[in-house]
């Protein structure tokens, strides 16, 4: 079986409100015509971004899927006539015309790099997405240095490898090293991004790879909290 990513969304807040409050048949003239590429943030170059063309595709081919008399209340508006699962998925789209970059890594890799940072165990796939995770997560950055971090992933790697009686020898398993930075660059970078997000201007949207869009996102920001109960006060 294939593994899942985590993806961990960084939004602009303000661009992604802006876009949820414009009438729906505009707003998709308007990215069909590459007017809103000006208005995307400036992409963080160690993050995942969608080109934009291939981000407002993605965006209009959900647009054009759905059957709904779209008003001039505002995109977020209308979508209370869609089912959540649709509507969520419209939205999560969306989002990523509001990001400056994602995180993204296998899930099994996220929940070492979790452990490490909380100084706990992630007990399951319910556990690494569960709100208090990740506010956790958010509230444990101040207290080290992405560089740091990242040593005390590896160290944590290794051993584990070492009490599962698996070697650490390069020359006996030529994926020690490779597999060793690829540990440090990604946990660097998660620290990177979990910093990032405690910018005013932005929230952070974590989610699982090919899965309901309703459950993106955590607290106030949940991509289904948003549809009942719209957006957060500003």
């Amino acid at each position: 079986m294939a593994s899942v990513d985590l993806v961990a969304r960084l939004v602009d807040t303000a661009v992604f409100r802006g876009l949820c409050g414009v009438p729906a048949v505009r707003l998709a003239a308007s990215i069909s015509n590459g007017e809103f590429r000006d208005r995307r943030p400036d992409e963080i170059p160690s993050l995942e971004r969608a080109f934009d063309i291939d981000a407002e595709a993605e965006f209009l081919d959900w647009y054009d899927a759905q059957s709904i008399d779209w008003t001039e209340s505002g995109f977020l508006s209308d979508l209370s006539q869609l089912n959540h699962a649709d509507a969520a998925e419209g939205l999560r789209y969306l989002s990523e015309l509001a990001s400056p970059g994602s995180f993204r890594c296998w899930e099994g890799r996220a929940m070492l790099y979790l452990d490490v940072l909380l100084g706990r165990t992630i007990a399951d796939v319910e556990d690494l997405y569960h709100d208090s995770t990740w506010m956790d997560a958010l509230n444990s950055i101040s207290t080290s240095e992405p560089s740091e971090y990242a040593e005390k992933v590896v160290m944590s790697w290794m051993a584990q490898r070492e009490d599962l009686g698996e070697t650490l020898d390069p020359k006996q398993d030529a994926r020690i090293l490779p597999t060793m930075e690829a540990h440090q660059s990604t946990a660097d970078i998660l620290h990177r991004t979990l910093q990032t997000a405690q910018l005013p201007e932005l929230f952070l949207m974590v989610g699982r790879d090919w899965t309901d869009a309703t459950r993106w996102g955590q607290g106030e920001w949940n991509l289904g909290h948003l549809l009942n109960h719209g957006l957060p006060g500003v």
